[in-house]
Parts: structure tokens; sequence; C-alpha cells
């Protein structure tokens, strides 16, 4: 079995818990008010997210959904003319629910009131449709409710532990393609975190509700970009003229400096540039040293520019 990351391990913990919660609170409130247990304990567990901001939108959208399915449902029901049948009117509401979530795919959970009412009593329409969101709203504001109080985790606390995470993904993904560019190969882990440590960053910034969204895409962009010139390095460490060992001191050591200042930046520390541009300046150096193979010169050249655009890069992350 692999190693679970540590953030992975709290997300499950937390979400655990609060599913517990929950589900244990659904089935008081639903014996305290006297509406259908299966919908309010579905609906409070399955509004929870991993973050506050995340529970909150899911739970707007199922009052939402609540709401559209007992209008479309009444309006096709109303107009379905007496004695057509329990099949015919769930044929017709879904139907209609179906084409509106063409539209709106956030409606998937309209389809709740439409089959109750569908299933109901014909002469007790909005009585059934009053009861199914009712229960939806009580379930989806007890679901919001426990992820405020219990083991909160907001939005964007969320995004500045992933995306300090990515940060020292990038430093580790720098680092090898430094090293790659001087002959020693890469493996896949460094890509892999740093893959899932800016999805969930992504995520984060996706679920916040009262947060500085502009500022946490900014950031996220110029981390990205920044892992963009470290794909041209890894392109160019490919290539089949490849500078290769000749550079290997001068890599190792600039990987040292840029792994140094994105680490400072994920500890919340402004890194000191100078070290790290006389790293570049070496390993360019190194460059212009290394006898030239026939032919062009492609992968010296990617190199050089990759190397360039990590800087501006860093420079873009630290003003965002």
């Amino acid at each position: 079995m692999p190693d679970l990351p540590r953030a992975a391990l709290r997300d499950a913990a937390r979400l655990g818990l609060q599913s517990a919660v929950a589900g244990a609170g659904g089935w008081l409130l639903a014996e305290a008010s006297g509406l259908d247990t299966f919908t309010i304990v579905m609906m409070a567990v399955t509004s929870l997210q991993r973050s506050v901001g995340g529970t909150w939108g899911e739970a707007l959208l199922r009052l939402e959904s609540a709401a559209a399915g007992s209008l479309i449902g009444l309006l096709c029901l109303a107009l379905l003319p007496p004695g057509w049948g329990t099949a015919t009117a769930l044929a017709l509401s879904l139907g209609a629910i179906g084409a509106a979530t063409t539209f709106r795919s956030a409606w998937a959970l309209a389809v709740l009131p439409a089959v109750a009412m569908s299933l109901g009593d014909p002469d007790a329409l909005l009585e059934t449709a009053a009861t199914i969101s009712a229960a939806i709203a009580a379930g989806a504001a007890l679901g919001a409710l426990v992820a405020f109080l219990v083991w909160p985790d907001a939005a964007e606390a969320r995004f500045e532990r992933h995306f300090r995470m990515a940060l020292r993904a990038t430093a580790d993904r720098l680092a090898e393609a430094v090293r790659a560019v001087a002959g020693t190969p890469a493996g896949p882990e460094a890509a892999a975190r740093w893959s899932e440590s800016v999805w969930l960053a992504g995520e984060s910034v996706g679920q916040a509700r009262f947060a500085d969204r502009e500022g946490m895409t900014r950031r996220l962009d110029a981390l990205r970009r920044l892992h963009e010139a470290v794909v041209i390095l890894d392109r160019a460490a490919e290539a089949e003229r490849a500078p290769g060992a000749a550079l290997r001191p001068e890599a190792e050591a600039l990987a040292r400096e840029a792994c140094a200042a994105l680490q400072a930046l994920a500890e919340g520390r402004r890194p000191d540039a100078a070290p790290l541009d006389r790293g570049l300046d070496a390993v360019e150096a190194a460059l212009g040293r290394d006898p030239a193979p026939a032919g062009p010169h492609h992968a010296r050249d990617a190199v050089a520019f990759g190397l360039h655009e990590v800087r501006r890069s860093l420079d873009a992350l630290l003003a965002a």
C-alpha cells in the first residue's frame, strides 16, 4: 500500500468525522421534525466538501435544485390530464428536468422533488413538494452547519497549505530538471506531487467564498509559469545533444540555490536572489566552455532559454 500524503490523511479524518456527525445529526433532526430521514441524512452528508466554503456552495446548490425540481415538477404534473398514470407522470417530469440540467448541471438533485410528486398523491402536489424540499433544505443546512462547527477548514487556509506543497514540489522538479540537463535522469515522483498539489490549490480557489480569489489565482498562475520553464529544461535534457556531464558541478550548485529560493517562499520568507543569479551565470559560462558537438545546438539554446525563464518566473512569483 503506498504512503498517503499527510494532507490526504488530514482530509480523510476530517471528512470522516464530519460525515459521522452529519449522519447522526440528520437522524435526530428527522426524528424531531417528522421529515424524511433518508433525504435529510443524504443531503447533510453529500453536502460536505473539503472546505467550509465548498460545503456552503454545495448546500446552496441543493437548495436551488429543490426549488427548481419542485417548480418544474409542479408545472408538468399540473398540466398532465387526470388518469394518465404514474409512469406518464414520471416520464414527463423527469424528461423536463433532464432537459433543464443540460443548461444547468447543478440541478441534478432536482429529480428528488419531481419523483416524490410523481409517485405521491396527485391531489397533494404542493404538500409533497413542500415536504421534500424542506427535507432537502434541512439536510443541506445541517451539512453547512457541521462543516462550520466540526473541525472547520477554510478554503483560504487550504489554499495556503497546498500552495506551499506545490512550491516544495516545484523546487524538487526544478532541481531534478537541472540535474537531468547534466545527465542525471529524473523520477516521476516530484511531477506527480506537483500536479496533485496544484490541483488541490486550484480546487481551494474555486471553493473560496470570502477570500482574495484574484490574488490566489495570480500566485497559482505564476507558479504554473515557473513550472512551464522547468518543462523546457526537461525537454532539453531529453534531446539527442543534451549538454551532459560537463555541466554537473554548476548544475548541482544551481539546483541547490533554486531549491533554497523556493523553500524560502514556501516558508513565507523572501529569498535572496543573488546566489541564484550567480548559479545561473555559472551554468551559462559552463555551456559556453563545453565543446559543441557537430550539428545544430538546439538543446544548448533550450537550456539557456529555460534558465532565463526560470529566473523571470521567479520574479513574477515574488511579485504575485
